[in-house]
């Protein structure tokens, strides 16, 4: 378990999969006033959020180094983190 530059990838690539999935929840839910039909905007974007980070994790599940795995979450959660400090209340 040591630290290298893969490391450093899958935390960044995590900080993308954070950004995408909270900042698209959040344009899911700005826009849902909007929307002709919301349970489709919000099933929509809830598949394709969640798909495109399960698709990852089980990407990087496979390597089977556990730690890459918790580096990637470190970077989830700290996107959740600046999205939510960013954005607000």
């Amino acid at each position: 378990m040591s630290i290298n530059i893969y490391s450093l990838l899958y935390l960044l690539v995590g900080l993308g999969l954070g950004l995408l999935y909270f900042g698209g929840l959040w344009l899911t839910i700005k826009n849902m006033n909007q929307a002709r039909s919301p349970i489709v905007l919000t099933l929509g974007s809830f598949i394709l959020r969640t798909g495109a980070v399960f698709l990852v994790l089980i990407y990087v599940a496979r390597q089977g180094d556990w730690f890459n795995i918790f580096i990637l979450l470190v970077g989830f959660i700290a996107a959740r983190i600046f999205l939510s400090r960013r954005i607000g209340k």
